[in-house]
């Protein structure tokens, strides 16, 4: 097939949609399929390798601010710039809603499938306003989601849901017949999140190890994984932050707070090469969002054989059995604090689980999700 692919975010950029875009585009393309990629340009220099079959084309300049109007002018420029004609299947990402631009079916012939990244009400109330920002985010840009999302959703042919919470919430909230939504999970790169030999230098071996990797801020949740370090009041414990976000400078205030700054590094921004070592030499990873789409963060933990503490939040409920691969518990510091202290005082269970982890992402590499795809596409266009 001839597949044009929509996405707003695509590497350099960092993300769960974007590294979707670019592992569906290469996996789609090594079955046998031509993709065209329509994305937008960041200014980096940077690239990453795509299969020859894998074509790349901007549509405008990305632009972080405003981002509601910033899906506007993308949607607008695909639907004026791109030939929908040529290609046996359009495929995008709903939310957030870089589909707009299929809202309306009239001259569109191909079959419409999108893939629900994110679910745009629950932005609206797992987003917690602590910056001027924040409240434009709450009240302005992600009400104006839940609008556009409708819209988009109801053109589709199909739509892949990354989650079965996501899966259930697009039936139940939005309305939409649940035949025509399917859930296909994230997959990961297991050749290069696996466990290694080598220790990050930012590791202390005689610790139990404990990795936050995301963005600094509120729906991610990290202040909960300070809390939840606080709480064990353990000096053979530390936490690594792996990222950089607005509450950077209110994290580090509560460090200094629960007394605990011994215990904690703040690593910054990790980039994506130096990931794989960092997960590998973690002992545990905490996740702790209040609301994720999917989550690859858990995903590429489990991939480098380092068990994962989490929410609920996202995938995983879908792939983490408790007490197996990790744990699944309330999103409160407590919580976490006891099955941070049971992998504590139980190096064989943290070594059963480690192993679990990697097992548990067996099959779920990229090209079964791409494989997956593919059987939607057949579907549609039957």
């Amino acid at each position: 097939m001839k597949v044009c692919l929509l996405s707003k975010m695509y590497p350099p950029v960092v993300g769960g949609s974007g590294m979707y875009a670019y592992e569906i585009a290469n996996g789609l393309a090594e079955i046998g399929h031509e993709v065209d990629v329509f994305t937008q340009s960041t200014g980096d220099d940077r690239t990453l390798d795509v299969h020859d079959n894998v074509s790349v084309y901007s549509l405008a300049k990305a632009r972080r601010y405003l981002v509601t109007f910033e899906t506007l002018y993308f949607s607008a420029r695909a639907r004026f710039a791109v030939d929908f004609d040529e290609y046996d299947v359009i495929h995008g990402t709903l939310m957030p809603a870089s589909t707009l631009a299929l809202s309306d079916r009239l001259g569109i012939d191909a079959p419409i499938v999108l893939t629900s990244h994110s679910f745009a009400l629950n932005e609206v109330f797992a987003h917690s306003p602590e910056k001027p920002a924040d409240y434009l985010l709450k009240y302005a840009f992600h009400p104006m989601n839940v609008v556009m999302d409708n819209v988009a959703a109801r053109s589709a042919d199909r739509i892949v849901a990354i989650s079965e919470e996501m899966r259930g919430q697009l039936v139940e909230k939005y309305g939409l017949d649940e035949r025509n939504v399917t859930r296909i999970s994230h997959g990961v790169d297991t050749e290069r999140y696996r466990p290694r030999e080598e220790v990050h230098p930012a590791v202390s071996e005689d610790k139990l190890t404990l990795l936050f990797v995301g963005r600094l801020i509120s729906r991610k949740g990290a202040d909960l994984a300070v809390e939840a370090l606080a709480a064990t009041d353990r000096d053979d414990v530390e936490l690594l932050v792996a990222g950089t976000g607005r509450l950077e400078d209110d994290l580090k205030r509560l460090v200094r707070e629960r007394g605990i700054g011994d215990r904690v590094q703040f690593l910054g921004y990790v980039p994506d090469e130096d990931l794989p070592l960092l997960y590998a030499s973690a002992d545990a990873t905490l996740f702790t969002s209040n609301y994720e789409g999917f989550g690859l963060v858990f995903l590429e933990s489990l991939a480098s054989g380092t068990p994962v503490i989490g929410t609920s939040a996202g995938g995983i409920p879908d792939i983490v059995e408790n007490g197996e691969a990790g744990y699944v518990c309330a999103g409160d510091p407590e919580a976490f604090a006891e099955r941070i202290e049971e992998l504590a005082e139980q190096p064989e269970r943290l070594m059963a689980m480690s192993q679990a982890a990697r097992e548990e992402v067996d099959g779920r590499d990229w090209a079964d999700v791409a494989a997956r795809v593919e059987e939607v596409y057949e579907s549609v266009t039957r």
